[in-house]
């Protein structure tokens, strides 16, 4: 099946596999490898970018581990025990896709900095961190002079760049 895979994606199956081992064990180490290629077996069926397959990966891995345990593909085993609590392996596994979904979103926006921060976050050992503060500030200022919002200090949203108005009860 694994080989069978590692064909029908062109080698990518085999790329994910190793990086995602490599996220397993910077992060406490939540599955047991075999657990992730049996859910890479469910997901990963054809070729594609590195970064894509790690975001289909992460979300399909999220989804089956809330489920419950994975299920041996091979059906010749019960299901594939987990190295911690569920709902820990679930959360560790929703924090890598959300980092994943940010660095393509930096990636496509054109803040290459920024993506490799984020991507950083789950690959810290095989990507260097990187310093994306000039960049936010640069889509900041432009989101500020078009007129949109910008976030503040508190976690909340402000509109600006807009005309205020004069109060009811005067000046």
């Amino acid at each position: 099946m694994v080989l069978q895979a590692i064909e029908d994606t062109d080698v990518v199956f085999a790329r994910t596999v190793r990086l995602l081992k490599h996220w397993n064990c910077t992060h406490s180490k939540p599955m047991c490898s075999w657990n992730i290629k049996a859910l890479c077996l469910g997901c990963l069926e054809e070729p594609m970018p590195p970064i894509n397959a790690l975001q289909i990966f992460f979300t399909y891995a999220a989804d089956e581990i809330d489920k419950g345990q994975t299920p041996d593909p091979a059906g010749v085993a019960g299901p594939i025990p987990l190295n911690m609590p569920r709902r820990d392996v679930h959360k560790r596994l929703h924090t890598a896709k959300e980092y994943i979904d940010l660095a393509i979103e930096h990636e496509e926006a054109g803040r290459p900095l920024s993506a490799q921060h984020a991507l950083h976050q789950v690959l810290p050992e095989l990507v260097p961190d990187a310093d994306g503060t000039p960049e936010e500030a640069a889509r900041l200022a432009r989101t500020v002079l078009a007129g949109g919002t910008a976030a503040s200090g508190l976690g909340l949203a402000t509109l600006l760049g807009t005309s205020t108005r004069p109060r009811a009860w005067g000046d």
